[in-house]
């Protein structure tokens, strides 16, 4: 029995045709970034074309009061972000401190 090596396959390049050059051109062109669409306003507390500036703060809340947020965004159908929760609890606060 003769051992021959194993016959090498030549596997050449598909020329490139039109088709597959224009879509190279068109990857390699790039565009324009899509813009979010804008938040809408929050119970109309922001006018239209009034720009908010954010500030970050740093919170240190007790551990209990946390878990006790914690379950209540848990309890919220549709979930929604522990920071969401917060923003609406602070902007009823502030509600509730101006009408006076």
């Amino acid at each position: 029995m003769a051992i021959a090596r194993k016959p090498r396959a030549t596997v050449q390049a598909p020329a490139i045709t039109a088709s597959e050059r224009e879509i190279e051109a068109l990857i390699y062109k790039g565009g324009s970034v899509a813009e979010a669409p804008s938040p809408a306003p929050t119970a109309g507390r922001v006018a239209a074309g009034v720009r908010q500036d954010t500030a970050k703060v740093i919170l240190r809340l007790p551990s209990e009061m946390l878990g006790r947020i914690d379950h209540l965004v848990d309890a919220r159908n549709p979930r929604i972000p522990r920071h969401t929760w917060l923003l609406e609890a602070i902007l009823e606060k502030l509600d509730r401190e101006t009408i006076r």
